[in-house]
């Protein structure tokens, strides 16, 4: 199997900032199942956030993920080209999804502003 550029960015991510990443995730439906490229734990929602770079990919299953206890975002491909706020920025994104896991979430992590 091959690993795309955006599920390599993501196990960079989880090993740099003690993240957990499956890559890819099959979700199993009533209908079937789906494979995402990146699943996200403790993040978002209760079984964590399926990320994909097409929604196309899970948008008629949308409304049975989050049925299923799954959070689910479409993010941007990989550029390769790093920007000094891209820590600053993924940071601020995770807070902003919300910690979802059983234990006290990482160090960095910061309560989302309302």
């Amino acid at each position: 199997m091959t690993i795309t550029k955006f599920q390599e960015d993501w196990n960079e991510k989880a090993a740099r900032w003690c993240l957990r990443v499956e890559t890819p995730f099959v979700v199993k439906l009533h209908c079937g199942e789906v494979t995402v490229p990146v699943l996200l734990r403790d993040f978002g929602a209760s079984h964590g956030m399926l990320l994909v770079t097409d929604f196309s990919l899970i948008s008629s299953f949308a409304d049975e993920l989050t049925n299923l206890g799954y959070g689910y975002s479409c993010l941007s491909e990989p550029t390769g080209v790093a920007h000094p706020d891209d820590d600053e920025a993924l940071m601020e994104m995770l807070s902003d999804w919300g910690w979802a896991g059983r234990d006290n979430p990482p160090a960095w992590y910061r309560e989302p502003t309302n």
